[in-house]
């Protein structure tokens, strides 16, 4: 019996191997968030802090500033990476797919296309299809259907 997290799949023409599959990767990405405390944070000492209380992944945000918001500082990110164990996610602008390419140059683990943020362009989103990195989207303002 196939394991209750595996997809048993029945077809020959089937992509098993991950590194020619980035969507299984990008699957498998996601998963291993599941469960844990994702903490946001805006500076080294609030990462570091947040690792060592157990957080699974951070997301880095940029500090508030009045009436900005937008992608935070690149440098802090890099920092944060190299200091950190566990994933790096980053927001970037809904619609602002230049920032989800310097997110995926610096090498975040993963990338929140974020309403919360200014959004760059409100009829279309970042096509995900062409990054290798995971992104994650969190919604607002969901209707009762």
């Amino acid at each position: 019996m196939a394991d209750d997290n595996a997809v048993t799949l029945y077809s020959n023409a089937a992509i098993t191997d991950a590194k020619k599959n980035p969507f299984s990767i990008k699957v498998a990405m996601a998963q291993m968030l599941r469960g844990g405390a994702i903490v946001e944070v805006t500076s080294l000492d609030q990462a570091k802090i947040a690792e060592s209380a157990g957080a699974c992944c951070v997301i880095v945000s940029d500090p508030p500033r009045a009436g900005i918001s937008r992608m935070p500082d690149p440098s802090l990110i890099k920092e944060i990476k190299q200091a950190l164990s566990i994933p790096v996610m980053a927001k970037a602008r809904v619609g602002h797919f230049v920032e989800a390419q310097i997110l995926e140059s610096i090498g975040v683990d993963y990338i929140d296309e974020s309403e919360a943020l200014a959004i760059a362009d409100e009829s279309h989103f970042i096509n995900k299809h062409n990054f290798r990195v995971t992104f994650v989207c969190g919604c607002r303002d969901l209707e009762r259907r």
